[in-house]
């Protein structure tokens, strides 16, 4: 519900503000790109993988003592992200004095100073899911990502029409709709929290180590996993300082012309929400799946139990994830102008997004892979070499960045993404297999092999049906998309197993 919410959000905001015009939406994306990457962080399995285990230990030996970790780390998450935030809103008023109110700067300044407590909201929200799902309380922690969508929406449909025309206040009332949304976030679990034992208890000495633990463990396992959003979060950064309108110069570097133009930023984050789609249901539901049997296998020194569970998953993400990006990459221009098409949301715009959607498509099997692998490493208790890996494909990522936009403009960002993303994914796997014997190549390369194999022809097929299908209207997008996906499904299926997959049948068959 919250992905189906999520992309008419999306698609809803791409109609209101578009993506060139004047820039006011790249002023948002680039407002709201920090907490949203802080949202990811804490939300989506990172935060957690140091938190949880310590505190579901706790609650099995000493539940008070558990609810105590609780409040503990909430309090010493909202004390740093507070210090942070008034860090941010000091650089922000100092860039209100600085720039006219004519600078892209200045709106952008406006809306970061604006957004910027959804940072401490939005964590602690993830921290108090986080809780709650590991005591097996899952329908108000599912509830959350939906808050922020139906409240965003409700700025759209009800609140915009009503109050103001300017582009430049409807960004303002949608920040205001992501602040109440914050507050509706957290206030929602608090009563789920009260109920299930959770006490507000500042008692630190009682839970001293076990705060270390998660701190120690926290900005490793972090930055380990968020790779791809810390690189969208420099792609943003790069592309808001690097745009402007076409033909104009950048005077702080010497007077050269813009590299990329008005609405890269948000070209980034419209291509970024497309990727995404297929590596949320692959890559981050197997990951989340896979590592507690990994763990499981890790403590019970069960390495070759390991290793076999560890390998069906590298090749499950070869099975899945190579389709899905071919497909992406086939359907790219339709599901874009299905979309986002509407409203002041131009065919140019589509155009630019559609590219960047295409070459985001090559790296979706890394995109999916890269969570299992990092999850692979923690379960055997290695934090330290996904972040090494990490830290030098994200350096890597921002040369790429830099050389990339001079001849390619916004879409050399996407092929850098892609390129850091296939090389972290390459370089983990090659570490697996060697350093710790815990995958065979052969085997994953004869997956791969089919995988590309059955790709091609479902590509071949599908790309048929599209060009004997008419029409470029809304309609011919959805029949296009439709047909494309349920012949591509038939065809890769039926010719990966005739090639010898058994991947699928695998998995379905285990108890």
């Amino acid at each position: 519900m919250s992905r189906v919410l999520g992309m008419l959000r999306d698609s809803m905001t791409a109609a209101m503000l578009g993506m060139s015009a004047g820039g006011v939406m790249d002023a948002f994306v680039f407002a709201f790109r920090l907490p949203d990457v802080a949202r990811r962080m804490f939300g989506e399995g990172s935060f957690s993988i140091s938190f949880i285990p310590v505190f579901a230990k706790l609650r099995n030996t000493a539940p008070t003592r558990a609810w105590q970790l609780v409040s503990v780390v909430l309090f010493w998450v909202f004390l740093l992200l507070t210090a942070f935030v008034l860090l941010g809103e000091i650089v922000s008023g100092i860039a209100l004095l600085y720039f006219d109110q004519t600078s892209k700067v200045y709106l952008a300044a406006h809306l970061i100073s604006l957004l910027l407590p959804y940072l401490i909201l939005i964590s602690m929200t993830a921290i108090a899911a986080a809780t709650l799902q590991t005591i097996g309380h899952f329908s108000i922690a599912a509830a959350v990502p939906i808050i922020l969508n139906v409240v965003w929406l409700f700025g759209i449909v009800v609140l915009a029409p009503l109050l103001t025309d300017d582009p430049a206040g409807r960004c303002y009332l949608l920040a205001a709709c992501v602040l109440v949304a914050g507050v509706l976030q957290f206030a929602i679990q608090i009563p789920a929290l009260y109920y299930c034992g959770w006490r507000f208890n500042l008692n630190f000495s009682e839970v001293t180590k076990e705060v270390k633990t998660v701190g120690k463990n926290a900005i490793p396992t972090m930055l380990g996993l968020m790779t791809t959003q810390l690189n969208l979060l420099v792609s943003s950064m790069v592309a808001w300082l690097l745009a402007g309108p076409e033909g104009t110069a950048i005077q702080w570097l010497g007077g050269i012309e813009h590299p990329l133009h008005t609405g890269a930023v948000s070209a980034i984050y419209f291509s970024e929400r497309l990727f995404e789609f297929p590596q949320g249901l692959i890559g981050m539901a197997l990951a989340t799946a896979i590592y507690p049997l990994l763990n499981t296998h890790a403590v019970r020194k069960n390495f070759k139990a390991f290793a076999d569970d560890f390998s069906l998953a590298i090749r499950l993400q070869f099975v899945l994830g190579i389709p899905a990006g071919a497909g992406l990459m086939l359907i790219s221009y339709r599901i874009t102008h299905l979309l986002y098409q509407r409203g002041v949301f131009t065919h140019a715009d589509t155009t630019r997004t559609a590219d960047m959607v295409f070459w985001f498509g090559t790296g979706v099997w890394a995109f999916c892979m890269i969570p299992v692998l990092v999850r692979a490493f923690y379960a055997i208790g290695d934090i330290r070499t996904p972040l090494r890996v990490s830290m030098s494909c994200c350096l890597l990522h921002f040369f790429l960045c830099l050389t990339l936009i001079i001849p390619f403009r916004e879409v050399g960002i996407a092929m850098a993404t892609s390129i850091s993303a296939i090389l972290q994914a390459a370089t983990l796997m090659a570490v697996s297999a060697y350093s710790y014997k815990l995958l065979r190549l052969e085997p994953l390369t004869i997956c791969a092999a089919r995988a590309i194999a059955a790709t091609t022809v479902m590509i071949l097929s599908s790309g048929l049906m599209m060009k004997i299908i008419p029409g470029n209207d809304s309609m011919a997008d959805l029949i296009h998309i439709v047909s494309a996906a349920s012949v591509g499904v038939i065809v890769y299926g039926m010719t990966y197993k005739v090639l010898g997959g058994n991947e699928m049948s695998t998995i379905m068959k285990k108890k």
